[in-house]
């Protein structure tokens, strides 16, 4: 495997997940896609939702020449995506923030999100810091809508995202809402687990 799982130390950040099966379907999908990202060279790349860090720095650690940020809306989980940076020798510029309120327009060639996909009630998001890795309101969709709506302003004009989604989210309700924006998408891997079945989509700009 040329992109491994990077280390990193979560002891001191109790608000934080460790990594899970979906943050290694995220990865085995880039794994996937390690070629065509090493001949596609994005200049400027993102992680939404970067929680412990250890997807951005694995992907950091492989493709050197993109410069790397990382939004999180828990300040422990930007301390922790820090952390994970340093202890890999990669520099990643992190920021604590909703989604990708911080970021002008059109920027990123590359954006990264493993989002809150669990279905739960719309409340449960706001009811603690560590909630709102995970609970992802009706039909697990409420934070997968608002960040799709603005991920045309926030991809530049040959920019790629790779979104984790749940099978459950509706995800060919999420292909006809990305079309209506002039995007494409595909399913790149996809893999069941105790209780979920999860998947990494591609989305692109059409033409």
């Amino acid at each position: 495997m040329e992109l491994s799982t990077a280390k990193y130390d979560l002891k001191h950040y109790a608000n934080v997940y460790e990594p899970r099966e979906d943050s290694f379907l995220l990865l085995d999908a880039l794994e996937l896609q390690i070629s065509f990202l090493k001949t596609f060279k994005p200049l400027l790349t993102l992680e939404v939702g970067s929680g412990s860090g250890v997807v951005v720095t694995s992907l950091a650690s492989v493709i050197k020449d993109s410069a790397y940020f990382a939004v999180d809306i828990n300040n422990e989980a930007c301390m922790a995506t820090k952390n994970t940076a340093r202890l890999n020798g990669c520099n990643i510029e992190v920021l604590n923030s909703n989604l990708i309120d911080g970021f002008k327009s059109c920027l990123f060639d590359l954006v990264l999100f493993n989002p809150p996909y669990v279905i739960t009630d719309s409340d449960e998001y706001d009811r603690d810091i560590i909630n709102k890795a995970w609970a992802g309101g009706l039909m697990g969709r409420e934070i997968i809508d608002k960040f799709i709506e603005r991920l045309p302003k926030i991809l530049s004009k040959r920019g790629l995202c790779y979104l984790l989604l749940l099978k459950e989210n509706n995800v060919h309700e999420i292909g006809t809402k990305l079309s209506g924006l002039n995007f494409m998408s595909q399913i790149i891997l996809e893999r069941k687990i105790i209780g979920e079945n999860l998947l990494v989509m591609k989305i692109f700009r059409e033409g």
